[in-house]
């Protein structure tokens, strides 16, 4: 029989990608979403959907309970649901953290407790590298994150490490790109408009990680990490912040104007709306913060990541360029632009 892997957040970006590589490598795959939300692999026989209630303990333990007896127990749990924007700073820590806590209390509870529990986390809970060595990232390193975002992140990695009863493995992809990203296509349209805007007026350097090289890296270690291992995941290359327009623009043959802009007025902006957010808009968060502002400048996003391909006995299928021309031949081909 194929092993068993429940995926958590498996109608998005990297959930999708998730179910892909799982099918691939030979799993029975269980689909966890949301009754609203809008799945592509329903039709799949390889792929069994399911709706969990992650908000409230006895429902999701009941339904984990009648999973086990119709399925049996699952073999691996991919935890990928989460979220990177919220109404309020609360809502990160109770989507991020306070859930996934419950998710694992409820699998005990159910006794269907998995061979391999991988938490899909962020590089956000580190935060960003010295900007002064600009030494890259490196799993060993203490967690200081500069975002509630990453905290939320921090705080569930926390949890795990220190509860004894489910195996686990722990992943911090660093950027993620690649076909169904949503948010990378805005900087991709830009720049075929012949705009190339940057935030900063210094150096950045950053890692990034194609999608497709991200799921393959976290499906393997299913069976290749042992337990209480963590790993961050990138293409083990470092790239400077215009190094992603460049490509961009060479992929589209376009010229365009640069434009750097910087921090501190952006900053100035965010303020204002925040303030009249807290007046008009009490109960939601702009997408626009200080907090996000202060993350996404940091001069240091780059990180160490052979560990991974090591323990998996593989190496990255994409660099930026490739990666990128495999990104922007999709969203041509889906009528992005």
């Amino acid at each position: 029989m194929k092993p068993k892997v429940l995926i958590t957040g498996a109608s998005g970006f990297i959930g999708s990608h998730l179910i892909e590589e799982a099918i691939s490598q030979g799993f029975q795959v269980f689909a966890a979403v949301r009754p609203s939300s809008k799945i592509t692999f329903q039709s799949n026989a390889a792929v069994s959907v399911i709706y969990l209630d992650y908000q409230h303990k006895e429902a999701l333990i009941d339904q984990l309970l009648l999973l086990k007896e119709k399925y049996g127990r699952f073999d691996y749990i991919i935890y990928n649901a989460g979220t990177t924007r919220a109404n309020t700073l609360e809502e990160f820590n109770v989507v991020n953290n306070l859930l996934p806590q419950l998710f694992i209390q409820s699998l005990k509870a159910a006794d269907n407790i998995p061979d391999k529990f991988l938490l899909v986390s962020s590089m956000a809970a580190f935060g960003p590298g010295n900007s002064q060595t600009m030494l890259p990232i490196t799993v060993q390193q203490e967690m200081c994150p500069i975002s509630q975002y990453g905290k939320s992140k921090k705080d569930i990695s926390v949890y795990l490490q220190q509860q004894s009863i489910v195996p686990y493995t722990i992943v911090y992809p660093t950027a993620v790109y690649g076909p169904r990203d949503k948010d990378f296509i805005e900087l991709v349209k830009l720049i075929n408009k012949g705009f190339e805007p940057y935030l900063g007026l210094y150096k950045q350097i950053l890692s990034m990680i194609h999608v497709k090289d991200l799921t393959t890296a976290i499906v393997s270690l299913l069976t290749k990490a042992s337990n209480k291992s963590e790993y961050i995941i990138s293409d083990t290359l470092t790239y400077n912040k215009k190094d992603l327009g460049a490509i961009i623009k060479n992929i589209l043959h376009k010229k365009t104007i640069k434009v750097s802009i910087p921090v501190t007025p952006i900053l100035g902006i965010a303020t204002i709306i925040e303030f009249l957010y807290k007046i008009f808009a009490p109960k939601k968060m702009p997408l626009l913060t200080k907090e996000k502002i202060y993350e996404i400048s940091c001069p240091n996003w780059s990180c160490e990541a052979n560990d991974v391909w090591e323990t998996i006995g593989l190496k990255p299928f994409y660099n930026l360029h490739t990666g990128l021309e495999n990104s922007i031949a999709w969203y041509r081909e889906n009528g992005y632009f």
